[in-house]
């Protein structure tokens, strides 16, 4: 196993396939109300509840370029108290990329709506991902109409733990919507988070791998989304990591201490509002 651990590092595979968290697992739970074959299929989520009562639950959206990849639930989180919920979602070639965001929103919804059932507490309900994930999640926390849809607000949302995501409209997106410019020139329109900076946003957590070895100019681009979310004041905490030594696959290895510490952090102002509230 150790060898194995570490040939994956070296081939920068996520961290997301091992897990020995102890706590219920329930699979392959539908989350859309589409019909469809496709959506029939690939719209499911695993949710992991660990023993005790939740601190609060992360929806984790996996990688894959929004062309390939399986849900698969980070290890850690569910040690540490936390209920984690792994969707998949449509791919391209079987939709245009961009409507795998009304999938996350889909999923983070159906959180919302079972909070109960896993007594999650939906002031502490997190949204996140790894690259595509990221950009998903990214874009479901900073553009209020996929949530309002859905009966719900962007805000509501606690936070977003954003993974080496694509701050910029994704490039699977504007492919599959006729764009013929290179891969990597940058473009920001609605369809990016950047482009939805203006907006009311939750408290967002960007980390990134090193930007020596990093995707090209993932770094860089995030640099500029936390510059202006704090320019414009509408997210109330921004933070970004580059961590050292780490590409855009094995940052998967070194994210979870910052991620479960911003979360708590988050978490902790949520009770002491809801106890000032109390107090009045």
């Amino acid at each position: 196993m150790k060898g194995l651990i570490f040939a994956m590092l070296a081939l920068g595979f996520p961290a997301f396939l091992f897990s020995a968290d102890k706590g219920a697992i329930h699979r392959d739970i539908p989350y859309s109300k589409r019909a469809d074959d496709y959506s029939q299929q690939r719209c499911k989520l695993d949710i992991k509840v660990p023993a005790g009562k939740p601190a609060g639950a992360l929806v984790w959206f996996h990688g894959g370029g929004i062309s390939s990849g399986n849900k698969s639930i980070p290890a850690g989180f569910s040690e540490a108290g936390w209920v984690v919920v792994a969707p998949n979602y449509r791919l391209s070639p079987n939709i245009k990329a961009h409507e795998a965001i009304e999938d996350a929103a889909d999923a983070v919804a159906w959180v919302f709506e079972n909070a109960g059932k896993y007594s999650i507490d939906k002031d502490k309900i997190f949204v996140g991902g790894h690259s595509a994930g990221a950009y998903l999640s990214g874009m479901v926390a900073a553009s209020p109409r996929y949530m309002r849809e859905r009966g719900l607000k962007n805000t509501d949302i606690a936070g977003a733990l954003l993974l080496s995501g694509q701050a910029t409209t994704h490039f699977q997106v504007r492919k599959d919507l006729g764009d013929k410019s290179p891969q990597f020139l940058p473009k920001i329109d609605e369809l990016s988070i950047i482009g939805n900076a203006g907006n009311k946003m939750p408290p967002v957590c960007l980390i990134l791998g090193d930007r020596r070895i990093e995707f090209p100019e993932r770094v860089e681009e995030n640099l500029l989304l936390a510059s202006v979310l704090r320019k414009l004041g509408t997210s109330p905490i921004v933070e970004i990591y580059e961590l050292q030594g780490l590409n855009h696959g094995t940052v998967a290895f070194g994210f979870r201490p910052i991620a479960l510490e911003f979360m708590k952090r988050v978490a902790g102002s949520a009770d002491r509002a809801k106890a000032a509230e109390k107090s009045k």
